[in-house]
């Protein structure tokens, strides 16, 4: 099962990878029209608006997974690198906890909102089904567990210790 899991990580990573460049490439389009439209014609394309704040959506909440991998969240550990290593390693997993117990939260929270845009709600200019745009939550949030899990197994040797030149370059 572990073996599955890993060898579907290189997987996942691309396609997040790739969903976050396919949206923000898709936002400076959007918005580039937007900004055309309304100086150089006088018109307003107020579909260009709500698409590009969807997708701008997207790319936040599965691009925390992959800022994840890179370690680029803020963090302040300066106190915990100081602990020995066994404590280190027992508040990296009370980290781990707490951020899995968040995520947890928040991909129970989204099915309510995913069932209302599934039933009710349509976005008010394009009429894109809600539940679309409320599967980035969990989308989102799922894959950054996978990698706050993967970061806490990456660091186990040594959690808390700033990012060496070689996790940089292998993350990229």
């Amino acid at each position: 099962m572990v073996e599955v899991v890993l060898r579907a990580v290189p997987w996942i990573r691309r396609g997040a990878a790739f969903l976050v460049v396919a949206c923000f490439a898709y936002m400076t389009v959007a918005v580039l029209a937007q900004v055309f439209g309304r100086y150089f014609f006088n018109y307003s394309i107020s579909w260009t608006e709500e698409t590009a704040r969807f997708a701008q959506i997207w790319v936040v909440l599965v691009g925390a997974g992959l800022a994840m991998r890179r370690g680029l969240h803020v963090a302040v550990e300066v106190l915990a690198a100081m602990l020995p290593l066994p404590l280190r390693r027992v508040l990296s997993v009370v980290t781990v906890l707490g951020c899995l117990w968040f995520l947890a939260v928040v991909i129970y929270g989204s099915f309510t909102l995913i069932e209302l845009g599934w039933m009710f709600e349509t976005s008010p200019v394009v009429q894109i089904p809600m539940w679309i745009i409320y599967l980035s939550l969990p989308t989102g949030a799922v894959y950054f567990g996978i990698e706050v899990i993967l970061a806490a197994i990456d660091r186990w040797r040594d959690p808390f210790a700033p990012p060496s030149a070689k996790d940089a370059d292998s993350a990229a």
